[in-house]
Parts: C-alpha cells; structure tokens; sequence
C-alpha cells in the first residue's frame, strides 16, 4: 500500500512536468516563426540586418533617440528591404573621423509596419567604413559589429529604452569581404508615457548643421535630424528657423497630437542664383564667364589662363546644401574650335558632367557636393597627326618615331 501511495504522488508531481515539456515545442515553434519574418539581408544580399526595433519603434521614433548620431541622406546610397527604400539613414564619425568621408559608423533603418508579435517595429543595417580613393573616392565596410555595438551603446541609457537583447537572425556570413556573426540586437522601446512625442525630420541640411522649432511657446534646437517634442492631446501651431542660405518648406503650420505620436518633415533647400564675372587673360580681350546653381562661387577665385595653348578655367565653389548643381556658361572665342574639355573637382577628373552648346557659348553641368572645393575646366586644341615620307613613297622609320601623335583621354568630352 505504501509503495502503490508513493507512485501515485510521483505521477502527480510529474504530470506537471510532463505537460510543460509537451508544449516547450509549441512555444520555440512561435518564436522560430516570428524570427524567420525578420529580414536577414537588404535586397541586393551585400548588408546583413543587424538591429531589430520593436515594442513602439517607428523609424522616426528611433531616429529621434539614438544619441549623437545624425543625418546622412546628403552622403547615403540607396538601398532597399523588400523593395523598399530606407526611411532614414545615420552617420556617427569616429573622434577623429570627418562627416561623411570618415572613419564613421552607418546606419540605414526601414519601417516595418505593424506586427503582433513586434508591435510597431523597424529594422536597421549598420557598418563601420573608412573612405579610400584610388582614386575615385568611396566608403569601404570594415566591420558590421563594430557600429552595431555602438548603436546598442546609443540606447543603452536612452528613455525610451525598454529592454535591450540579442536575436541571433542566422545570417552570419561574409558581406563585402566582411564577416557577420550572425547576431543581431533587438532593442525594445516605449513613447512617452503621459504624453506623445511631436518629431520634426528635416531633410537637406548636411551634418552638424544647427536648425530650430518653436511649438506651443518653446523653441527646441538641434545640430541632429530631428527635434523632438512630448505634447498632450492638441493642435499646436509651429515656426521653424532656417540656418542662413537655406530656403525652408513649410516655414510654419500646424501639427495635432490626438492618441499617438506625430511628425512633420522640413524640406531644406539652397535657393538657386545666378551671376557674371569678367575675367582678364594676360592675352586677348575681357571674357564673361556665366555661373547659375545654388552652389556659391568664390568670385576672386575665378581665372582663365592660357599657358602652350591649353587654356584653363578655374574657381573654387562651395555647397552647404547635400548637393548643389552648377551650370557655368562658356563663350566659345576663349577656345580653339574642335577643343577637348577636362572637368576636374579638387584635381580628379569628373565623370558625371553634361556638356552642351550652342554656335556663341559652351555649358558645362556639374553636381556639387557638400563642402569647399576648386574646380577646373581644361581646353586642350585637337592635334593633327603628321605623316613623315622620304621620297618614293617609302616610309622613313627614324621620322615616323619623332612624328607627333596627341593621345586623348578616354574620359576627355569631345566639344563640337
């Protein structure tokens, strides 16, 4: 009798047991599942996804509490997730590293929409690049933990913090020459809780660039992308101040609160100009030289020079704009006709300009990016090639070696 009460309370304690480990099996299933809708790779397969959003994580949300990172859009390729664009791209510079160029950490995040499992969740691709030019110059990764790290350490003492963790997504892999361990961090976060966060995003402006917004009597300001208030329930009214050069869309308005958060996008732009210089060649009369964009041009930097009949045009421009676009318009008498054009931005040759013309003038198109650069137009006379013979016909070696041939540069444009 003992024996028989002693197996019925061990199959009592046990059932429990039992039945817990029937359904762990269910339960890792729903986690499984839930982690393999999570996008492992942007489209193109070269960036691993290594930042998971979740709880309330609208892009937005979390470009306005990522701590000292800011706007990249003006130096960010595409790239896209499910055929999507990303929503916004980050850049935090090394302490020694320069905006854009680097070394930086990088970030691209894309919004994900809603989900039950993740709530209004995103997803980001981070890396850690340097900038080589050989001798284009372009970002080259270096390491992909490396920047994830630090976006987890961005939000490690951030309010809207809820909880930080790893996800391990399966991706580990070489990208780019670059291994990925495979492991991503999810970081959950909360809106404010009384009241509900009122983002302003703008769009245009380069990095470090300081921009303001005053709602409801306070005015907030901001070197980053986003200025972000906590406002109750509410229509509020709205002014935003444009650093000096930018022209601003919308200036002013309204924005309501009403059970969620909300946000207002600024449009920053460089108004476009145009002006005339006359420059004075050692030789030959008085030239104007027509330039109009809105990128500015350094007016006592202008020269035309003329050195064994290659003359040059050059000046030096700044944008403080992402990009600017410069059209300089050239009269024709300054060059010999069937004339080559070099187009080169701080001594590299440009690849990517537009050249076009008419019987009096030439125009030169050319994009500007970001910062102060010199620029120079080189105009090189077309060479006839020379045929030496001796008499009879027969061709002289000794002459035929001296005879001079001008090569052309693949990359020179032909002006008609």
């Amino acid at each position: 009798m003992q024996l028989t009460r002693v197996a019925m309370l061990l199959a009592i304690i046990g059932t429990p047991v039992i039945i817990g480990f029937l359904q762990a099996p269910s339960a890792r299933a729903a986690q499984e599942a839930a982690i393999s809708s999570i996008p492992i790779t942007t489209d193109d397969n070269l960036d691993p996804i290594t930042l998971v959003f979740t709880g309330y994580a609208p892009s937005w949300w979390v470009a306005s509490n990522i701590a000292d990172w800011s706007d990249s859009a003006y130096c960010s390729g595409p790239k896209t997730v499910n055929g999507n664009a990303y929503n916004y791209t980050l850049e935090h510079p090394d302490p020694t590293g320069i905006a854009c160029f680097g070394p930086r950490d990088h970030v691209r995040i894309w919004d994900m929409g809603y989900s039950p499992v993740y709530g209004q969740w995103s997803i980001g691709a981070a890396h850690h690049e340097h900038t080589v030019c050989d001798p284009l110059c372009h970002h080259v990764i270096d390491s992909w933990e490396r920047a994830e790290a630090d976006v987890r350490s961005a939000f490690t003492r951030g309010q809207a913090t809820l909880s930080i963790s790893n996800i391990t997504l399966g991706n580990a892999a070489y990208y780019q020459g670059v291994f990925n361990d495979g492991n991503a961090t999810g970081i959950q976060l909360r809106s404010s809780s009384a009241q509900y966060p009122v983002v302003f995003n703008e769009n245009g402006l380069s990095n470090r660039t300081s921009w303001s917004v005053t709602m409801n009597g306070t005015t907030l300001t901001s070197e980053h992308p986003d200025i972000t208030f906590s406002e109750p329930n509410g229509t509020y009214s709205f002014t935003v101040g444009a650093p000096q050069g930018f022209s601003l869309s919308p200036s002013s308005g309204t924005i309501s609160v009403d059970g969620a958060g909300n946000h207002q996008t600024i449009l920053f732009t460089v108004p476009w100009s145009t002006s005339s210089v006359t420059v004075y060649p050692s030789s030959g009369n008085p030239t104007a030289i027509g330039f109009a964009g809105n990128a500015t041009i350094a007016i006592p930097s202008v020269h035309l020079t003329t050195i064994a009949g290659n003359t040059s045009l050059s000046f030096n421009v700044t944008e403080i704009g992402t990009r600017g676009v410069l059209n300089v318009t050239i009269p024709r008498t300054i060059m010999r006709p069937g004339s080559s054009i070099g187009v080169y931005v701080d001594r590299v040759q440009k690849g990517d300009m537009k050249i076009g013309g008419d019987a009096s003038y030439l125009y030169v198109y050319l994009l500007i990016l970001y910062g102060a650069h010199s620029v120079a137009l080189q105009f090189e006379p077309a060479s006839t090639p020379i045929l030496q013979y001796v008499t009879g016909g027969v061709l002289a070696a000794g002459h035929f070696s001296t005879s001079t041939h001008r090569l052309q540069s693949e990359k020179t444009a032909k002006v008609a």
